[in-house]
Parts: structure tokens; sequence; C-alpha cells
């Protein structure tokens, strides 16, 4: 039997829509994420820290595993705008944080004042986040107490808001306590993925760290597309 014009037309707009279907169904190729990484600057004893909530010391110079993401994942914080809940802190010292310039130096990473603060950054326009990967790396071995990485479209952090990481197990930070571990900072920095998820602005909280009560950042990077 011969099909007319129009059951071969609903065919083949079936089968294109099946294979625009498949296509779609099929997940990115994921790649591990490529980081320019500064030299090291601790070189002394690990600390001895007593904590459930800690991830075992990898040992010097030993790597994190991979973070894998999709395939064109680009860094997109680079020069971007940086705020803070201190209020104190200079725009040119918020300017640190995505100036590209991971390597700590006296001179060049932000402090923020005691207790819990946040630094946020503005990525321009709403993206498809990867990765969030952290630099606080200083001459003395750290822990930052209540880290916690949030994303949202919103810039007051009221609505949409997605935790990425979270590991204030004391709920310092008042927004929930987190189950991921405490970590000890290095030259490798601290990679988070990011799923996906798709906002516009990138929240880092912390408490203070193991040495002094103050909060310091050397560079944040948000990656994604």
């Amino acid at each position: 039997m011969r099909m007319s014009k129009t059951m071969c037309m609903f065919v083949t707009l079936t089968m294109v829509a099946m294979v625009t279907l498949q296509a779609k169904a099929q997940p990115a190729a994921e790649v591990p994420l490529r980081l320019v990484l500064p030299r090291p600057v601790f070189d002394g004893t690990p600390i001895d820290v007593r904590s459930p909530h800690i991830e075992a010391y990898r040992g010097d110079d030993v790597p994190p595993p991979p973070l894998l993401v999709p395939a064109g994942t680009r860094l997109l914080s680079r020069g971007r705008k940086v705020t803070s809940s201190d209020r104190q802190a200079r725009l040119k010292d918020l300017e640190l944080v995505t100036d590209g310039d991971k390597q700590y130096t006296p001179a060049a990473y932000l402090e923020l004042a005691p207790g819990t603060q946040w630094v946020q950054v503005d990525l321009g326009e709403s993206a498809e986040i990867d990765a969030v990967c952290i630099w606080r790396e200083r001459p003395e071995q750290v822990i930052y107490r209540g880290t916690i990485v949030m994303a949202s479209d919103d810039p007051a952090f009221k609505d949409g808001v997605i935790i990425l990481f979270n590991n204030d197990y004391k709920n310092l930070a008042g927004v929930g306590a987190g189950a991921d571990k405490e970590y000890f900072e290095d030259h490798f920095g601290k990679r988070i993925g990011g799923n996906g998820v798709r906002a516009r602005y990138v929240r880092v909280y912390s408490s203070g760290n193991t040495s002094d009560p103050y909060n310091h950042y050397v560079e944040i990077e948000v990656h994604g597309r």
C-alpha cells in the first residue's frame, strides 16, 4: 500500500523528532578541569586538627582527584565584580579575588573582618556553572571554618539559592549545617563541582581559620558555559 504525501511527511517529521530527542539525551563529553596552579607557599609541619569533619591530609604536593567538567567549559569569573559582607573591604582589595593572580604574597590577597563573612562574584549574566575553585593557601597551614559555596540569580541570595558545598557543620552562617568535610588549604585549590546549575552570582562564606579569626581569599574562579 502506498502512503500519501501527508503520511510520508508525518513519518519523516516523527523520525527527525526522535533523532533530535536522542541527540539531546546524549550527555556532554566530560574532560578533566585544567587549571593554572600557583607555586606552593606552605613548607612546614602539618597542623594537628582533631575533628570528625575533616578530610584526611593528602600529603605534601599530592594533587586532589581530577574534577570532570563538560567539554567547552571555560573561565567566566576573570575580572568580574566582587562584593563582600565586610563593608570595610576596599574595592582594590576585592578586585584581587578575580584578577587572575593565584600566587600568595602578603600584598596580594583579600583579608575580611573576623567572624562569619562572605565574598560574592558577579558573572555579569546567568550561566551554567560547572566548577568553583578557591585558593586560600598561606605560609602556615590552615583550615578555614564554615566554608559554604552557593549560587543564585538573586544578588541578595534570598530566592533560588543552590548550595554547592557546605562544611559549616556548626551552622555558624545560619544557613543550615553542612555535611561536607573541612580541608587543608594548598596550592592546588579547592575544586567544587557546579553540576551545570544556572546562576549569575556565586557567594562563598567562611568563619575564620585555625590560625586567626580573619577570612582570606587569594583567588576565586568560576568555570562554566
